[in-house]
């Protein structure tokens, strides 16, 4: 098994979770890094991915990971099959999946256009309740953990996996509720309960 993190960027940002994992799967095949199949009829390649980022955040800080007997440099031979925003940075032989669905528990992300607000007043609220994207109402605070401006960036740290918050639904309620347009959301880092590749 090899896990491996890589960046969604320059495009990429756009493709959709099926389609960025067909163009994995693709790209590895281009590169001759073996996948191995599940069983059954319709068997796929065993190519497990985090959770799904929304379409349009850009992100380096993707991980995924490969069911494979492949021996070489994976990033050298992957990098070179696939065309830029979808390249890996790092990479590890492991003994299982690191199942990254579940194991990433926080993400910290960069946006601009926010205008600026009190942040520490902001933090101390103990209720932010909003509409979600399928009309429910949800206190969207415990899933808040960190704030911070630098410079024209807003940094923010929010929960993923059970207790995930869109960074872009997080940022349109900045929106609304403080003025300006959040542009260039990136994801920097996810933030997993245990070490990465493990």
């Amino acid at each position: 098994m090899i896990a491996f993190k890589y960046t969604k960027t320059d495009g990429a940002e756009y493709l959709s979770h099926l389609d960025l994992l067909r163009h994995i799967y693709r790209t590895m095949r281009r590169a001759d890094i073996d996948v191995a199949y599940s069983g059954g009829y319709h068997a796929h390649p065993r190519i497990f991915l985090n959770n799904p980022l929304g379409t349009g955040i850009k992100s380096v800080a993707e991980y995924g990971a490969v069911e494979s007997t492949f021996a070489g440099d994976f990033m050298e031979a992957f990098n070179s099959r696939s065309p830029d925003g979808v390249k890996v940075t790092k990479w590890a032989y492991v003994k299982e999946n690191p199942n990254y669905a579940n194991c990433i528990v926080k993400c910290t992300y960069t946006a601009e256009g926010i205008q600026p607000f009190d942040i520490d007043n902001f933090l101390s609220e103990k209720s932010i309740v909003i509409t979600d994207l399928r009309g429910r109402e949800v206190d969207i605070r415990p899933r808040i953990y960190t704030v911070e401006r630098r410079g024209d960036r807003l940094l923010f740290t929010l929960g993923c996996g059970e207790n995930n918050l869109r960074p872009d639904l997080f940022c349109s309620y900045l929106e609304k509720r403080f003025g300006g347009h959040a542009e260039d959301i990136i994801k920097t880092a996810s933030i997993m309960s245990g070490d990465e590749f493990v």
